[in-house]
């Protein structure tokens, strides 16, 4: 551990010295959270396909056309899941907030989850557990198990002079105001373990944005210019674990993650803010490591021979590929089909493991199995490794390059005549541009894809009274464009790909509206919501809810999401076609 990550570490334990050593009478301490249970039940019957236990491809016999005589199908030999439930969790959340005097002030959350995995899956699965950081942690300050986590996602001292405000400490930093889209979001990654991003939208990834020490310092140079900048620890995004319901890798992949590579990294980012009257600009820079990564195909050093070929397993170790019966690939169907489906290069992907691996030539020419860009040929192939190797496990591994971006921001405050639509109606405008941006490339090769990437949200929002009997009606309409990915950061270049066709590309980039509708009752113990995305490819998602507040102590959240996509692997959607689901969340606050 470095010198300076143990000055920043050491430093989130000033405020709790300071409360120690303050007289009693001087702080001013509060105490509050909640603990809730979180239920998600399925509303079809279809499996999460990047899971074992949800692969469609389980004993099901598939024609194959092997180079040589070594039969004409396969049967992947796995049993299917049944689930009832995506989600059955369990929450404790308890804030602590020190008041010393009107400049210095501690703030600290402490989150525990647990999940009772009521799950039918393939075996002994981790929810928490993951290999990013030391002790199978995901976060800086968490302590997880296969079932649960706990960790501090904010542990961090205020302090204000005169127009001068600092925050140090384990903090999430969220900038931007776009619903689904993170465009000017941009320094802070996503931990994706609890509901991946299926919560209700409108809280806009606050549970999800991961913490990590910071400091962030603001300037108000005047009544109109302030500039925000800050310093903080680079942690990346941490994405669902294999065979747990919402895991978006599928399990025929093992992800060697190349974290502590780069754990001494830091984000640096600034932005510069004015407020006009009704108008409203800012202008952002930030210079940090990608936190979701690129992923490329890596040697899988696992040494076991294919049946009957001695001395095979060395040679594989030094190949993207592993014999895996349980877990593996089993044909070239399944093969394009799941490249489709995570919109890689079916095509590409073989040629690269084979051209950027001397092994992997050498083992398949061997059989003489050369690179090559026709899709039948190249199927042919794949059907003679799989049906030797009887199950192919990929490896891959997560890098996280440099990046900077620039963004830009404006707001404005539209005047008209009283109880219209356009009176108090708020437009705002986010921007942002990364030149040379890494992206996985399609093919998984050690080239990674670079383009530059332009995004951008236009946002409109008002709260508009339609009657005098109810309180105003909150409504948002918004359009995302993204120039080179889509709404997970997947190259477009990927998509288009299936069973019985390489991948294609879409042109025009990726473009989507959002619609959000909230609406009180008239004693606001009720409210109701209503929000929708739609991938102008042809995907949509609509997320109906309502929150019911008897009191101060008790709330009640039971919302829907549900999918609706075109199955060509040309929208973002499909990819989370199968989670169709009713949540609910019932919480007892203190």
């Amino acid at each position: 551990m470095s010198f300076t990550r143990n000055r920043m570490v050491a430093s989130l334990g000033v405020a709790p010295v300071l409360l120690m050593s303050a007289p009693a009478g001087a702080v001013d301490i509060s105490i509050s959270g909640f603990v809730r249970q979180e239920v998600a039940v399925k509303v079809d019957d279809r499996e999460n396909p990047f899971n074992t236990a949800g692969n469609p491809y389980n004993g099901v016999a598939v024609a194959t056309d092997p180079l040589i005589p070594i039969g004409n199908s396969v049967t992947r030999p796995t049993r299917s899941a049944e689930n009832d439930f995506n989600l059955f969790a369990s929450r404790l959340e308890v804030n602590l907030d020190a008041v010393f005097d009107p400049s210095l002030k501690f703030h600290a959350t402490l989150r525990g989850y647990y999940d009772w995995n009521v799950y039918d899956d393939n075996g002994d699965t981790s929810f928490f557990e993951t290999p990013v950081r030391g002790g199978e942690r995901g976060t800086l300050l968490e302590v997880s198990g296969k079932d649960y986590m706990v960790d501090l996602p904010a542990a961090y001292v205020d302090y204000s002079t005169g127009p001068l405000f600092f925050r140090l400490g384990n903090q999430q930093i969220a900038w931007g105001e776009a619903l689904f889209f993170r465009v000017l979001d941009v320094p802070s990654g996503l931990d994706l373990r609890r509901h991946l991003i299926f919560d209700p939208a409108a809280e806009e990834f606050s549970d999800k944005r991961v913490s990590s020490p910071a400091l962030r310092t603001s300037w108000q140079i005047d009544p109109v210019w302030e500039v925000d900048a800050f310093v903080q620890q680079f942690s990346p995004s941490v994405v669902p674990n294999p065979s747990t319901p919402y895991n978006a890798i599928p399990d025929q992949f093992t992800v060697h993650d190349r974290y502590s590579q780069v754990d001494g990294s830091w984000n640096v980012g600034g932005r510069l803010r004015a407020q006009f009257d009704d108008l409203g600009l800012q202008f952002m820079a930030t210079s940090r490591r990608n936190p979701d990564g690129a992923y490329r195909w890596t040697a899988s050093g696992v040494n076991k021979d294919i049946a009957g070929l001695a001395g095979t397993g060395a040679i594989l170790a030094q190949t993207p590929f592993e014999v895996d019966g349980a877990n593996g690939v089993y044909s070239a169907t399944e093969w394009f089909d799941y490249a489709g489906m995570v919109r890689l290069s079916g095509v590409g992907a073989f040629n690269a493991a084979l051209g950027d691996f001397a092994a992997a030539g050498a083992l398949a020419g061997s059989l003489g199995i050369t690179q090559t860009d026709d899709f039948a040929q190249v199927g042919r192939s794949l059907d003679t490794l799989f049906m030797l190797m009887g199950g192919t496990r990929g490896h891959i591994e997560r890098l996280y390059p440099y990046e900077n971006v620039f963004g830009f921001g404006a707001n404005y405050i539209f005047s008209g005549e009283p109880d219209t639509l356009l009176d108090q109606l708020i437009g705002r405008f986010e921007l942002t541009y990364t030149p040379d941006k890494t992206f996985t490339s399609p093919d998984l090769s050690q080239d990674f894809l670079k383009k530059d990437e332009l995004a951008f949200a236009l946002v409109f929002e008002k709260y508009h009274r339609f009657s005098e009997d109810f309180p105003a009606t909150y409504i948002v309409f918004q359009y995302l464009h993204k120039s080179a990915s889509d709404l997970l950061g997947r190259p477009l270049d990927g998509y288009g790909g299936t069973a019985s066709q390489a991948s294609t590309g879409i042109d025009g980039g990726f473009n989507a509206l959002a619609v959000a509708i909230q609406q009180p009752s008239e004693t606001l113990e009720w409210r109701f919501d209503l929000t929708a995305l739609y991938d102008l490819q042809g995907g949509a998602m609509f997320q109906p809810g309502v929150k019911w507040k008897p009191d101060t102590d008790w709330q009640v959240d039971l919302y829907a999401t549900l999918f609706a996509a075109e199955d060509n692997n040309k929208n973002a959607i499909s990819t989370v076609d199968y989670a169709d689901e009713v949540f609910m969340r019932v919480t007892r606050q203190f």
